[in-house]
């Protein structure tokens, strides 16, 4: 070979060294444009998840949506029918119970009067389940209030010693309720709400115990976190298995169905107490063992109050000497011949001057024209309704610069919406039906003295 046409060393390796960077460049390039493709893919996948997700979403979103709609209309239903249910009970009970009572007030022979009183604890029963449905709603609905009074422990529990011990008595049982020296002050919560946990609890006491006592203890304690009323109601009854405990405090529910067959009952008292006491910071407990009797333990968080320098008269014959003093001339607007009956035999004990009409229409027509000290207003009326009625009865009073009268709303409608209604639309209070006639007179008697007070009624 031609020593110039021979390859030198150095050339033959730079030949393979550039091949072999040649090839590699590809075999990247190759990879790179697999991973670009694989790249794009992936990424035109997700752009589809992503739709298809948002239309998930979107989905999902209306079905929710929906589905509270639903649940809103669900709601509205129930409230609407508890309204009209608690209106159509109290129309008639407030004529058994309103008659029952003022058949107490006459001559009876002991049989009629044992007959009354039972009438009127059938009908009381009757109305004690209807308020615990009703306590129920507003619960859910976050609308029970806890009012801060002061009042006397020792006098509260007296009363409700009194009241019970009659009912033991007839069961053949014991009973007692014993205060602690720190219960034995005044002090400021909701008496109402107290009467109603104690009742249930002593009044399920002495149904399930047949033989034996029942106890309840009452004390005060002190804590960091302030002042706890705690409440003991314990008996010798049938008791509870344990696995049935967890269905005491669920709406509707006996710790066993036997109970409501052979007890009767709602199974809301527990449910209630429960929530009335975890309103006032406390809570609701029970221990029982079966065959042997239970202890419920009711715990409300209150504050101290100062004791009431005079003794106040009792309210029932401070109202009655009230409604005396004068005779008031009261406009009464109630389509319900029963329940004007009942008004005028709760009221005959009274000289006052009533003037009855069946319709709102007419209430207008004589309250525009005549003077009255005070008005009671049915709210479902014919022709004109109590609402509307009121609402023209304050119109003509703003035009003529007239002082306005005391309306009252007379109703079977018990729900806390329909009584902000009524005195957002103009009306001074209200009486739910049933009416008891000291509460009937007590309401009259406030609403009268307030606006003597001012100086509004001649």
């Amino acid at each position: 070979m031609d020593s110039q046409t021979a390859p030198r060393p150095k050339d033959t390796v730079s030949r393979r060294r550039y091949d072999r960077e040649r090839t590699a460049r590809l075999e990247a390039e190759s990879l790179l444009d697999i991973k670009s493709r694989a790249l794009w893919e992936a990424n035109q996948r997700l752009i589809r998840q992503a739709d298809e997700l948002e239309k998930m979403v979107g989905a999902r979103t209306t079905e929710l949506h929906h589905a509270m709609e639903v649940a809103e209309a669900s709601n509205r239903a129930k409230s609407v029918f508890l309204a009209s249910m608690s209106h159509e009970i109290r129309t008639p009970l407030n004529g058994v119970l309103g008659m029952a009572e003022a058949l107490t007030d006459t001559a009876l022979c002991a049989e009629q009067q044992e007959m009354t009183n039972t009438i009127l604890e059938s009908g009381g029963l009757l109305l004690s389940v209807l308020s615990d449905i009703l306590d129920v709603s507003k619960i859910e609905a976050g609308e029970l209030t806890i009012e801060q009074i002061p009042f006397d422990l020792v006098a509260h529990f007296n009363a409700a010693k009194q009241l019970y011990a009659m009912k033991a008595v007839k069961r053949n049982l014991q009973f007692d309720i014993k205060l602690a020296p720190s219960a034995g002050v005044w002090i400021k919560s909701d008496p109402v709400r107290l009467r109603q946990v104690v009742g249930n609890l002593v009044s399920n006491a002495l149904k399930f115990t047949s033989e034996g006592k029942v106890c309840v203890r009452v004390d005060l304690e002190r804590t960091t976190k302030g002042a706890f009323l705690k409440t003991s109601v314990r008996d010798t009854g049938i008791g509870i298995q344990q696995d049935k405990l967890r269905n005491l405090f669920q709406p509707f529910k006996q710790a066993d169905d036997s109970i409501t067959r052979n007890f009767g009952g709602s199974g809301l008292g527990l449910v209630i107490s429960r929530q009335i006491c975890r309103l006032m910071d406390g809570d609701l407990t029970v221990n029982s063992t079966f065959g042997e009797g239970s202890e419920f333990v009711a715990s409300m968080k209150v504050d101290p109050a100062v004791r009431s320098i005079e003794p106040t008269p009792q309210e029932d014959d401070q109202a009655f000497r009230f409604m005396s003093s004068r005779q008031w001339r009261i406009l009464v607007a109630e389509d319900n011949r029963t329940n004007r009956l009942v008004l005028e035999r709760q009221l005959k004990d009274l000289e006052l001057d009533l003037v009855l009409v069946s319709n709102g229409a007419e209430a207008v027509e004589l309250a525009t024209a005549q003077t009255f000290d005070l008005i009671l207003m049915d709210i479902n009326m014919p022709v004109l309704g109590g609402m509307e009625a009121t609402a023209r009865i304050r119109q003509w009073e703003k035009d003529t610069a007239r002082a306005p009268s005391p309306i009252l709303a007379l109703t079977a409608n018990a729900m806390t919406y329909q009584i902000a209604e009524y005195l957002n639309g103009g009306m001074d209070g209200h009486l739910s039906k049933p009416i008891k006639k000291s509460v009937l007179l007590r309401t009259l008697s406030d609403s009268l003295r307030s606006v003597t007070e001012r100086g509004c009624i001649p």
